[in-house]
């Protein structure tokens, strides 16, 4: 498998070779059609010279042996045509293949002509010779080759400038292979070094743009990767030291039966009650566990249908009248008479009952927990407040991270598994929808949920 360097490398000096290629033959083309121009342009200021000396000079010193003799010392050839198209001189044969009557009407005539040696300039001047009536033109000849073979020093010159181009270019394409491909090959070592574990590594931003949005791009990823196994193992440390009270209870009791140390009926009922509450405990922090993996997969999907929202959240707060009365709160609902929207009833009802039983844990007897609802344009709007003792500003940004307020009570206020508002956010993530909170200190918080009133369609087919 060849590299990406190797392929670019490969790509830009082939790319170079054919620039280099093309133009050389564009530019012999042109050189080629320019020696003919230019042989046309001299035999033609030859040939009108002729044609311009005095008549009576003409007609007794310039005969066609010397015009010959004249030409003869760039390779030229001469031939004399008469009015009635009869050629003279060495270049007899070229002439006799050229259109000569425009000549014969006084016009200048140029071109090229093909022979049997080769191709052939020519240019045709009229001229008037008093003492030879008969004459009536000259034409001046000169071969292709020969016109081109002038040429030689210059082509020779922009082929050795063509050969330089093209090493340079070669060069070039080489330095510039390894500087594209760099920071590629570095994102490349990265990864397979993080694949083994180490999610430390990051990668330096190149100066280009492209480049430069791939290194962020995978350092954003490395540091997201990093602080999710950040938060994984504390996910991990707080679910086993949560899981390790009611086991150690569990396991206690339990011992405590086995070995006789229970005897009257008091114990005993205490010991199953401890043992069945814990065992409680247990399920709801596994369900938790379980719900946190479902959203997102493949194993979670959604009902969504058109729903009153007010039934389905009149039927939360009654699920929880029992809990809230056991504890002295009051808990109301305050609801419109309708709320159409289109959702899944059963994971609505599920976020309000985790943001319920979390107000019921830190709200005291004698507070209030109210759950309310309202339409805001094309969205619902469901609130659940409390009169607890609130959260620290510092905390506000983070109170739906897993465990986070778990962590961060350290046993100075009741916490359940730490998991319940981390379930809140992915069910009203996975809704289309969004969940926020208010909380000042020593007054309470509210919990505000935005759903859209029409399911999107990505969501209803999840």
């Amino acid at each position: 498998m060849r590299s990406l360097r190797e392929r670019l490398g490969v790509a830009i000096g082939v790319t170079a070779v054919l620039s280099v290629f093309l133009t050389g033959i564009v530019a012999i083309g042109l050189l080629r059609r320019y020696s003919e121009s230019t042989a046309r342009s001299d035999l033609a200021k030859v040939a009108r010279a002729i044609a311009a000396e005095d008549p009576d000079t003409v007609g007794t010193t310039v005969t066609l042996p010397l015009i010959r003799r004249v030409l003869a010392i760039n390779g030229d050839q001469a031939a004399i045509v008469t009015r009635n198209g009869a050629v003279l001189g060495n270049a007899a044969s070229i002439v006799d293949g050229i259109n000569l009557q425009p000549l014969i009407a006084g016009q200048e005539i140029s071109g090229t002509t093909r022979t049997d040696a080769g191709n052939v300039v020519y240019v045709g001047v009229p001229i008037s010779l008093p003492r030879r009536p008969a004459v009536t033109g000259v034409v001046l000849t000169r071969p292709v080759a020969a016109a081109r073979g002038l040429l030689g020093p210059l082509v020779f010159r922009i082929a050795v400038a063509a050969l330089i181009a093209l090493a340079v270019a070669i060069a070039v394409a080489a330095v510039l292979a390894k500087r594209l491909t760099r920071p590629v090959h570095d994102v490349s070592e990265a990864a397979a070094r993080i694949s083994k574990g180490d999610l430390s590594q990051r990668v330096p931003i190149s100066e280009d743009e492209e480049l430069a949005t791939l290194g962020i791009a995978f350092n954003d990823m490395a540091s997201a990767l990093a602080e999710s196994q950040r938060r994984e193992r504390e996910f991990l440390a707080s679910v086993s030291h949560e899981l390790r009270t009611p086991i150690t209870a569990i396991r206690g009791y339990a011992e405590a039966i086995e070995d006789g140390a229970v005897k009257d009926a008091a114990g005993h009922a205490e010991a199953v009650g401890v043992i069945r509450s814990e065992a409680d405990r247990l399920e709801h922090m596994v369900q938790d566990v379980m719900d946190l993996a479902r959203v997102g997969s493949a194993e979670f999907h959604l009902d969504v249908r058109q729903v009153d929202l007010t039934e389905t959240l009149r039927e939360a707060v009654a699920t929880h009248q029992n809990e809230a009365g056991d504890a002295r709160v009051k808990l109301r609902a305050d609801l419109p008479e309708q709320l159409v929207v289109e959702s899944d009833p059963h994971r609505v009802r599920q976020v309000v009952s985790n943001l319920v039983q979390n107000a019921l844990r830190v709200t005291g007897a004698g507070g209030a927990i109210r759950v309310a609802a309202r339409a805001e344009g094309s969205a619902v709007v469901i609130e659940v407040s409390d009169t607890g003792p609130g959260i620290d500003p510092g905390d506000l940004p983070n109170v739906f991270e897993r465990s986070y307020l778990w962590r961060a009570s350290k046993g100075t206020r009741p916490v359940g598994t730490g998991l319940g508002l981390a379930i809140v956010r992915e069910l009203v993530s996975a809704l289309g929808g969004r969940v926020t909170v208010e909380s000042e200190v020593g007054r309470g918080s509210t919990f505000r949920i935005v759903l859209p009133a029409r399911a999107p369609e990505q969501t209803k087919h999840a």
